[in-house]
């Protein structure tokens, strides 16, 4: 008898983008999420504004706009349960308050969560 065969990761019919930023005054934040059977969007606080267009049947952009720091950025609602690693986000674009493009993106980092049915 060979090892034990470890159970299949956990689907997931939600998933949470968080973001881990070095700056305390953002104002606007480009992602693309890539993945399948993307289907709605919401704003994880009432205080941001989301902007969402679905580029492709895997692939969707999203503008979030608000005083955004660290933490909870929107929520995605998956048509149909899939592991989570079918997922990926990553930080396009970053706004100051000020109207200001930032030209260095390091230290940016968006994450993904999930929630299982």
């Amino acid at each position: 008898m060979g090892p034990p065969v470890p159970p299949p990761p956990p689907l997931v019919t939600e998933a949470t983008v968080s973001l881990s930023t070095p700056h305390d005054d953002d104002g606007a934040i480009v992602l693309s999420v890539r993945g399948p059977d993307l289907a709605t969007f919401k704003a994880a606080s009432p205080s941001y504004v989301l902007y969402s267009r679905v580029a492709s049947a895997q692939e969707a952009r999203l503008i979030v706009i608000g005083d955004i720091g660290a933490g909870p950025l929107l929520t995605i609602q998956l048509a149909t349960a899939h592991e989570l690693s079918a997922y990926a986000v990553s930080v396009e674009t970053v706004a100051m308050r000020s109207d200001s493009l930032r030209a260095d993106l390091t230290g940016y980092d968006a994450r993904l969560t999930g929630s299982s049915p």
